[in-house]
């Protein structure tokens, strides 16, 4: 009966405006507040003399009710586990699950999809439209919504969904996954418990790093005071009491809380979510003061890591001000990877490299790399933590 539902829907939706019934808030809706709002649907069904079976209009109540509340046809994507982003290109519907790309179809039509991203940003208080095209919230489960809409997107509205596990992945996941070896997981699990060394977690989108980062938090010492910052609400730190903040992106909003985290909250551990933008000079300032401070970037290699960490902290600070910080503050950066193996034809993700951050002098990071992939395997570790002494 999907492709029914459309129409379905915008009747029900018709006769629920007609008596002026209010639908459920996008966030934090009482079970009560959804059922009242489903026995108005069942009621709908009724009135219209809608065709349905009794046996199937309790699930048929729950569809419509999801589509009017939540993501309409993409909803019951949001409740398989295995489903990492949702992908719309003008009104075709793909999705990745494990690493594999899978076509569902052609679902509903453009218009729907764009009236579905106008819905999903009037929500979130945000506008879109031809003056602002595009669009990037959390949904209330923790997912990235991000849309375009034309005159931006040339080829209709596209939608990108990005989904985070809910399961929380231990590093001894990753290794069973082909992610790593045992002895990388090893070795971050000895940096994680130290508290001594500040990590990034490096790699294109969708390689896992805030997979990894998740997994790493797992074996930070029970006592450890730990404080996240973050824009969406991607981080499962996995320690019995931290304090997190989730604030909006590009604002000062996030320099704000990262500072208070810092200087009032007093963590031992800082976690921040990803460096984009204004939390990158926080960040540094953070390794300024001591503060073993972890997080994720974008990059194509962990070099280029640094190159990006101080990019985006340039635009507050000189890169000659910048790189001693860096330099005796950051400890490592891992390298994630994701490529596609064309004989699986799936993704695969994996730890590319973990290079060493130890000084800098003479106008020059101290690196070295102690542990890659080469390969189907890895290099040996080429040291320790005592490399940090």
């Amino acid at each position: 009966m999907l492709c029914d539902y459309n129409e379905l829907t915008s009747r029900v939706q018709d006769f629920l405006v007609e008596r002026e019934i209010s639908v459920p808030r996008w966030r934090g809706y009482e079970e009560n507040e959804y059922l009242a709002f489903t026995a108005w649907i069942l009621r709908a069904f009724q009135e219209l003399r809608i065709p349905l079976d009794e046996k199937d209009r309790q699930e048929a109540a729950r569809e419509v009710a999801n589509r009017i509340v939540g993501l309409g046809v993409l909803q019951s994507f949001l409740e398989v586990d295995n489903i990492e982003e949702i992908i719309v290109r003008n009104g075709f519907v793909m999705t990745e699950r494990d690493g594999q790309i899978r076509d569902e179809g052609y679902l509903a039509s453009d218009e729907y999809f764009y009236r579905l991203a106008r819905r999903v940003a009037d929500m979130e208080g945000k506008g879109l439209g031809a003056a602002e095209p595009k669009i990037k919230v959390g949904l209330p489960d923790g997912s990235r919504f991000a849309a375009t809409i034309p005159p931006l997107s040339r080829e209709g509205t596209a939608i990108n969904i990005r989904r985070f596990s809910r399961k929380k992945m231990s590093l001894s996941d990753l290794v069973q996954r082909g992610s790593a070896d045992e002895e990388t997981v090893d070795f971050l699990a000895e940096v994680a418990a130290s508290m001594r060394v500040s990590v990034v977690f490096s790699g294109r989108p969708g390689s896992g790093k805030t997979t990894w980062l998740n997994a790493f938090s797992r074996h930070l010492p029970p006592y450890a005071q730990v404080s996240v910052v973050e824009t969406f609400h991607e981080l499962q730190p996995q320690v019995a009491h931290h304090h997190h903040l989730v604030v909006e992106e590009e604002t000062t909003e996030m320099s704000e809380a990262i500072n208070t985290c810092v200087l009032r909250m007093r963590p031992d551990v800082l976690m921040i979510g990803e460096v984009v933008a204004g939390e990158a000079i926080q960040y540094v300032l953070a390794l300024n003061l001591g503060i073993v401070s972890h997080t994720t970037t974008h990059s194509q290699s962990a070099r280029m890591a640094l190159a990006r960490l101080e990019g985006l902290a340039s635009r507050d600070t000189s890169v000659e001000e910048l790189r001693p910080i860096i330099g005796s503050g950051l400890g490592l950066v891992v390298h994630l990877t994701k490529e596609y193996d064309s004989e699986r034809r799936q993704y695969a993700r994996y730890m590319q490299e973990i290079l060493a951050v130890k000084g800098y002098s003479n106008g020059q990071y101290q690196l070295e790399v102690l542990k890659r992939r080469e390969g189907d395997s890895y290099t040996p570790l080429q040291g320790g933590l005592e490399i940090f002494q």
